[in-house]
């Protein structure tokens, strides 16, 4: 092996330590601050719980659609008259 290939060898393994360097940091500066993963996390919880009520809303709908739910309606009836009756008219 000669000298100009371990030279080439050396400077791309430099440039993956810097690579490697620069990714370490962002990620410290990412996960540093606690306060910050905190509301991160209470953010990424809510998205869940968000997301999760969309979808079973959403494939609720579409079997009543289809009628795979037929109790649906009258549930949806019952709780119409008790809203109704609940706020007097």
């Amino acid at each position: 092996m000669d000298t100009q290939s371990a030279n080439n060898i050396e400077r791309e393994g430099l440039k993956h330590l810097e690579h490697i360097e620069a990714e370490l940091s962002e990620i410290k500066d990412r996960t540093a601050n606690p306060r910050r993963s905190f509301i991160m996390g209470i953010l990424q919880g809510a998205g869940v719980v968000i997301g999760s009520l969309v979808a079973l809303v959403l494939i609720g709908w579409l079997l009543y659609i289809f009628g795979f739910l037929p109790g649906l309606g009258g549930i949806a009836a019952y709780l119409q008259n008790v809203l109704n009756q609940y706020r007097g008219r």
